[in-house]
């Protein structure tokens, strides 16, 4: 998923700042814990307050991905 990623980055990376975690890592597991995600790939939305606003896990068309980053932008 991350080519699906990194396309929404080249879009919208001068507005929204994308962090990609690795799992496998020390730093990354330990957010994967505190975040509760199940594992690869799982995505997390938050608001500019650090309010979670879209979560989803597993492979997702790219559309669902920007729907929650465009009504962000709104």
């Amino acid at each position: 998923m991350q080519p699906a990623v990194r396309r929404l980055q080249e879009t919208y990376g001068d507005q929204v700042a994308f962090q990609m975690i690795d799992a496998e890592s020390e730093t990354g597991s330990g957010w994967f814990t505190r975040l509760g995600l199940p594992g690869h790939p799982s995505y997390v939305i938050f608001d500019p307050d650090g309010q979670e606003v879209f979560r989803t896990f597993g492979v997702v068309a790219d559309d669902v991905l920007e729907a929650p980053l465009r009504a962000l932008l709104e």
